[in-house]
């Protein structure tokens, strides 16, 4: 009457319980995180620019389609992993604690490191928060009776298409509701002809040094990101060259290094006592979601608030239709049975979502849709609450986890 712990499933090293693994986990995994973020900030989000120059799409489209699903690729492999690998639930706790977080923490994160004040349509925060709305309410009904059925998870998948085709039809629905689509929403000018933070070329990239005059901290900090800079620059493509090869070993990176994180965050976790859905709500939620925090920041210091927000809500309707559908159908056509969740907690949490999602909303119509320090405090404690309470929900309703040391 127990629950197997989800690093059974993982390859067989550092699976004992030792102060030396869980420190040696850890620290790795910090150094991934930050390979995370120079995969975003190198790689990713420069290809994405190159992409809607190219397709003359809006920023906002851009955010909530291309830039949402290549920024969800580690939701969706530690998804895959959960659910057809470990048969457990950190997958989905992954995903509903990612979904809070991105909403909620990349809200705080923009808002109050950003030091002027960015401004969004709303138009484009109206429509993806009404399509996070409904893919929350789908989902709290999947998980409601803590089994997954076929029709469910292809019912997830098909409201996605529906989802593509209305952002398809955008600007006839934006002319039907009586607005006038703004000219300046597409991307004009090329990323390679712009003279601030210009596109660099791998010879670039190797040649970067720190001004010998900068602080000690920056050389140290430069010293730590080299070795990831310079295994990146000999595998992925610059972005000034072939930007769709850069974009998709952009996404493989991800894969790679969120499934290292999976496993070495699931041996710290193992090591403390925490249980894995907790884990997922928490830990692996926030570095699964480095990627949306990285390309929101940069994309909303160049003044594009729409895009910023667009992603990480974007990023949920995403998460939950895809990086849930797609694993949940395969899975239930591969062994011609229902998914089980085993966490009764994760359905009560994922009731909540609605609620942090119309909050934000709340505080975006009272800034006129304007992403300030009062957005960003206010999601920042609204985070803490909903972090606090699921916390106690999954600590009371969680069952018995077996001990495989014994």
């Amino acid at each position: 009457n127990c629950t197997p712990p989800d690093i059974l499933e993982f390859p067989n090293f550092m699976r004992k319980k030792n102060i030396g693994y869980c420190i040696a986990s850890l620290l790795i995994s910090l150094y991934l995180f930050l390979t995370l973020a120079i995969v975003c900030d190198n790689y990713l989000v420069p290809a994405m620019e190159r992409l809607c120059y190219k397709l003359r799409i809006g920023y906002d489209v851009a955010g909530a389609t291309f830039l949402a699903a290549a920024t969800s690729a580690p939701e969706l492999f530690v998804s895959i992993v959960g659910t057809c690998i470990i048969q457990g639930d950190i997958g989905v706790g992954t995903v509903v604690g990612s979904s809070v977080f991105n909403v909620l923490g990349i809200a705080a994160f923009c808002g109050i490191l950003i030091s002027a004040a960015t401004q969004m349509t709303w138009w484009a925060i109206t429509r993806d928060t009404f399509w996070y709305m409904v893919s929350i309410l789908l989902l709290f009904g999947v998980l409601y009776d803590s089994k997954v059925r076929l029709w469910e998870s292809l019912g997830l998948l098909l409201f996605y298409l529906i989802y593509l085709v209305a952002l398809a039809c955008d600007r006839y629905l934006q002319k039907l509701v009586g607005k006038v689509p703004d000219p300046n929403s597409t991307m004009d000018k090329d990323p390679l002809e712009r003279e601030e933070s210009p596109l660099k070329s791998f010879r670039e990239t190797l040649k970067d040094r720190p001004d010998p005059k900068s602080k000690l901290l920056s050389k140290i900090w430069w010293a730590i990101k080299f070795p990831a800079v310079v295994l990146l620059a000999m595998i992925t493509p610059s972005a000034r060259s072939l930007f769709p090869l850069s974009m998709l070993l952009a996404v493989i990176w991800i894969c790679i290094i969120s499934y290292l994180l999976t496993w070495l965050l699931t041996i710290v976790g193992y090591n403390i006592g925490i249980p894995d859905s907790i884990m997922g709500l928490t830990i692996l939620a926030i570095g699964t979601s480095v990627p949306e925090i990285i390309s929101s920041y940069i994309v909303c210091k160049k003044g594009y608030g729409s895009m910023a927000m667009c992603n990480a809500i974007g990023s949920n309707t995403f998460d939950i239709f895809i990086c849930l559908g797609v694993p949940w159908s395969s899975m239930i056509l591969a062994t011609r049975r229902n998914i089980k969740i085993i966490s009764k907690g994760l359905s009560i949490t994922t009731g909540m979502l609605i609620g942090t999602g119309l909050l934000v909303y709340g505080c975006f119509l009272i800034t006129k849709f304007s992403l300030n320090k009062f957005v960003g405090w206010s999601s920042f404690v609204m985070y803490i609450i909903f972090l606090a309470i699921s916390l106690y929900i999954e600590i009371t309703t969680l069952g018995k986890i077996c001990d495989i040391e014994s």
